[in-house]
């Protein structure tokens, strides 16, 4: 990847330009657990797992990854919302099951800006849309213009219902005129697993998961979220570029404690994530991922929790 390895210096530098963790590690008394609200051996997971011994090292503690997944997210989220703030019980989270569950599903009891301090965020990413390598419509142009002729192709896998991905069917569905259909699957493995096969005329996931499969030519990426660009994929265009407006959002991928979090401890946390994401290695191995670092300070966090929260209410107003 030799954009990944020119660029790595380059990014080590700007990490680090955010300042060095304290090291003391006086705010953290005890062994703190790490709660992924997500099955084992996913993105989450992994990146999780990737960050943990350089955390553990700048914190002088051991920590745990504990998975608990279920109902989008829910039941991990709503387990540290319920914990002491007292450091022992952190969230690695995306922001769909943070933000975006409590908008779509009724009866979720929590909300991201009033329950959650936000640590720190670690990576962001953006959203796909595939089609099968063998397709006869091999770019978007094409594809929507197929989908107006073919009902069958407007078909579209999501790895979970609402959110981003149904955002994005829909917006689809405007440009063409006519509604698209989405058909949820258990995670974006088993969309892009049925893309390949055909099973599905498109499917809507991270990039992580796309791009492994783009990469094996087993399956084409034919447009991104996002306001530009990105590196990993120059040729493919975003949706913007496309005529589909209200899609340049990304997600993320950070750190949260109960709201009462003293403010030491968050501090002290923040610092010790920066420095592990300033970890040349750590930057090659995210990248590797097909994530982008996404350092912030606690202020950065919470404004973009903020700013992603009011971007999800707009967007999803008229559907609720």
């Amino acid at each position: 990847m030799p954009f990944i390895r020119k660029t790595l210096a380059v990014l080590a530098a700007a990490l680090c330009a955010y300042g060095p963790a304290t090291g003391s590690a006086q705010a953290f008394k005890a062994p703190i657990k790490v709660v992924v609200p997500y099955a084992a051996g996913g993105g989450t997971d992994v990146l999780a797992r990737l960050l943990v011994p350089g955390l553990s090292r700048e914190l002088g503690q051991n920590i745990i990854i504990e998975n608990r997944a279920g109902a989008s997210g829910q039941i991990g989220t709503q387990l540290v919302q319920g914990g002491a703030p007292d450091g022992a019980t952190l969230l690695f989270t995306v922001d769909h099951s943070l933000i975006t569950v409590p908008l779509t599903v009724p009866g979720v009891r929590y909300e991201a800006g009033t329950d959650f301090v936000a640590l720190g965020q670690a990576a962001r990413s953006y959203w796909t849309l595939s089609i099968p390598a063998d397709a006869p419509y091999n770019d978007f142009k094409a594809y929507v213009s197929a989908a107006r002729q073919d009902a069958h192709l407007r078909a579209y896998g999501v790895p979970f219902v609402g959110g981003a991905p149904e955002l994005i069917g829909s917006s689809i569905g405007k440009l063409l005129g006519m509604p698209m259909v989405a058909v949820p699957f258990s995670g974006s493995g088993p969309v892009m697993q049925n893309v390949m096969a055909g099973q599905v005329p498109s499917g809507i996931t991270g990039m992580p998961e796309a791009m492994a499969v783009h990469r094996s030519g087993k399956a084409r990426v034919i447009a991104v979220s996002g306001s530009a660009r990105t590196p990993l994929l120059p040729d493919v265009p975003v949706f913007k570029e496309l005529g589909i407006a209200g899609l340049d959002f990304h997600t993320f991928l950070g750190f949260f404690a109960p709201r009462k979090l003293p403010a030491p401890m968050a501090q002290e946390f923040n610092a010790a994530l920066r420095k592990t994401l300033a970890d040349p290695a750590v930057l090659e191995r995210i990248a590797q991922m097909s994530l982008q670092p996404a350092p912030t300070t606690l202020e950065e966090a919470s404004r973009e929790v903020d700013e992603m929260g009011r971007f999800w209410k707009a967007a999803l107003a008229p559907a609720r």
